[in-house]
């Protein structure tokens, strides 16, 4: 081959496009990423939500104004020295006036209204609403994160270990799957919050791992059964390949998409869980909870409605990211999604 042939044959020279696997692999990360948001724009907002979700866990610290304890107050306006001095005479006049009337000084700024000293105005008890709410993703973050994890990685093993074996140990295992199953998970939480004297953020992450093992566990068993039957794996134990190896070599690889999935969509379910948990008076009372808030502000919705409202708002943007984000992957990790709306070219 002469030296102008070798610069022809060379991807990209003289207008010859260059293909993607040619391309150093952090311009291929951002093209893959681009595309996603591309074909997938409900996707690629649930992952802009996700990711301030995240950065708000993290760096609460840093963006928050205030510190969420810290009970702010002001001058009450409502003060009636005159009133104040008829009622020591008077004790009928304390009857006739509201107790702010008497109280002289400071006093907590309570479900105060936005303003720019406080961007999302004052819970019941005059703490800034916008840096609890900014705490309180770190809540919801570590619940949703560590119960999905639980759940998929136990729903893992006991899928792959009963669609696999088969027998013996997939009688048991389902068998145990089914009761899990055919208890009412809120009845469950509920039960469990009742048995355990003061439930931490901890044990609630767990309890919520094990009821989501059922639902991962049969998504699995339902993967593995399909794969267990394909040529390679027949081709495997033909050469010898014991157990351990299939599953770790050809079956595993080839269950993550729906793996994937179902740990990014079981998020969302478990932040939303917990808050209905904290909302009932089941959760960690001594961490800032975005379904406590939410209760706190009901119970004086029809007053000041604003509390309750922007809880909730913060709530189902995180629910809804996680929610947009797995069913874009799903369509993405899916090759029968491909060809019909389905691809993010990847």
């Amino acid at each position: 081959m002469t030296q102008d042939q070798a610069v022809l044959d060379r991807p990209g020279t003289y207008g010859v496009p260059r293909s993607l696997s040619d391309r150093p692999r952090p311009v291929r990360i951002v093209v893959h990423i681009g595309n996603f948001f591309r074909h997938k724009p409900l996707g690629g907002f649930g992952v802009l939500i996700i990711g301030l979700c995240v950065f708000a866990a993290l760096f609460g610290d840093q963006i928050q104004r205030y510190d969420p304890e810290t009970i702010f107050t002001s001058v009450n306006p409502k003060y009636d020295p005159v009133i104040a001095e008829k009622a020591l005479t008077d004790p009928m006049v304390r009857l006739e006036h509201p107790a702010e009337v008497f109280q002289k000084g400071e006093t907590p700024i309570l479900f105060g209204h936005p303003t720019s000293d406080h961007w999302l105005g004052t819970d019941g008890l005059g703490r800034d609403l916008y840096s609890r709410i900014i705490h309180g993703a770190w809540t919801a973050l570590y619940v949703g994160l560590g119960a999905a994890l639980i759940a998929t990685i136990v729903g893992v093993i006991v899928g792959v270990s009963s669609a696999y074996f088969g027998g013996a140990i997939d009688f048991f295992a389902q068998r145990i799957v089914d009761t899990l199953q055919a208890f009412p998970g809120l009845v469950l939480l509920l039960l469990f919050g009742q048995v355990v004297s003061n439930p931490t953020l901890a044990v609630n992450t767990i309890s919520l791992g094990i009821l989501g093992v059922a639902s991962s566990s049969r998504i699995v068993r339902s993967a593995v059964l399909a794969a267990r039957e394909e040529v390679y794996v027949m081709a495997a134990r033909t050469i010898g390949a014991n157990d351990v190896r299939i599953m770790g070599r050809h079956i595993f690889p080839n269950i993550t998409a729906p793996i994937i999935v179902t740990f990014t969509s079981s998020i969302g379910l478990y932040i939303l869980i917990e808050a209905t948990l904290a909302f009932l008076g089941l959760g960690d009372p001594t961490v800032v909870s975005w379904g406590k808030m939410i209760e706190e502000g009901r119970r004086n919705g029809t007053s000041d409605p604003w509390m309750a409202l922007a809880v909730g708002m913060a709530l189902t943007l995180t629910v809804l990211g996680f929610n947009l984000a797995g069913d874009a992957l799903r369509d993405v990790l899916d090759p029968r999604m491909r060809g019909r709306g389905g691809r993010a070219g990847f």
